[in-house]
């Protein structure tokens, strides 16, 4: 398995797969594992054309959060045993490049493609021009094969980015995992800050979080924390604790049952459900009642399966 950041020549036959595929979701899963899977029967090598960059935020710059880094991305599509990865930037001369030059000079020329696999709503090309009835055209001339994937339906909705972001947003992490097929996670190395959550009782390992990824809505979770490859249960806070006047919006987890020195480390955090909002307390008493209530239902959930 290779991954390159440029488009190189291949002089072995290919199966390719393109798309910014954010989140990699369930239906960007189906159409990896059908090349890989069409590409060991038919002694092609499996490509997956992707972008390190969301290509809206080309044109619009930080307009849109990203559901998954570009590290995780390409970990993922390994894990499935892609041949191939060409993980480019979008940039300008992407948005200049005609459908037919794309198909003629890149997919045949240089990708030797002898097979495609996109989804239903698959475009390419400046602005757009080019559609899965131009895929299928042009396919004809240049001798490949095209193989589209409908949409795909998960609990009667349509899996998408968009949808799956929503969720995000508002904090409906519990449902994430049908559409992605994993939790939603984040990573980050643990920082010092105010060290509030120890004076009362309740140490927090506070996350700094890539800028470019979606956190979800403000809230107290029950999550998973990976720490050097362990994992722990904890209770996450999302926002910006209003009880002890703070002003900056931080992550921080109480990680049940540890209690080591973790700063500078990088932890990740996958979500499992949101217990309730994040509020003002009338004082820190209040507040530790508070906490005291969220880490029990967590512990007796999530570790000591009670309910």
């Amino acid at each position: 398995m290779s991954t390159i950041n440029d488009i190189k020549k291949i002089d072995e036959k290919t199966i390719i797969t393109i798309g910014n595929f954010d989140g990699l979701h369930k239906g960007h899963q189906e159409l990896i594992k059908r090349s890989v899977s069409c590409a060991k029967n038919n002694n092609l090598k499996s490509v997956v054309f992707t972008f390190s960059n969301h290509p809206l935020n080309f044109f619009r710059p930080n307009s849109i959060k990203n559901i998954i880094t570009n590290k995780e991305k390409i970990n993922i599509l390994k894990s499935f045993g892609v041949d191939i990865i060409i993980n480019i930037v979008f940039n300008e001369d992407m948005t200049k490049i005609s459908s037919y030059d794309f198909v003629e000079k890149t997919l045949v020329e240089k990708l030797n493609a002898k097979k495609i696999v996109v989804g239903h709503d698959f475009t390419f090309g400046r602005n757009k021009e080019g559609d899965v009835k131009t895929l299928i055209d042009l396919s004809k001339k240049f001798n490949f094969e095209v193989d589209v994937i409908e949409e795909i339906n998960i609990l009667k909705r349509r899996i998408s980015s968009t949808y799956i972001r929503e969720l995000i947003k508002d904090g409906y992490v519990d449902k994430i995992n049908d559409y992605l097929g994993r939790n939603y996670n984040v990573s980050g190395k643990v920082i010092h800050a105010r060290k509030i959550g120890r004076t009362i009782g309740f140490p927090t390992a506070n996350m700094l979080v890539d800028e470019s990824i979606l956190i979800p809505k403000n809230g107290i979770y029950a999550t998973k924390v990976f720490i050097k490859d362990k994992e722990f249960i904890g209770a996450t806070n999302i926002g910006f604790n209003p009880t002890v006047n703070g002003k900056n919006l931080s992550i921080e987890t109480n990680i049940l049952d540890f209690d080591e020195d973790i700063y500078g480390e990088i932890i990740k955090i996958e979500f499992l459900e949101r217990i309730r909002d994040e509020k003002k307390f009338s004082g820190i008493d209040e507040l530790k009642k508070q906490l005291k209530k969220d880490v029990n239902f967590i512990r007796n959930k999530y570790i000591e399966n009670i309910f």
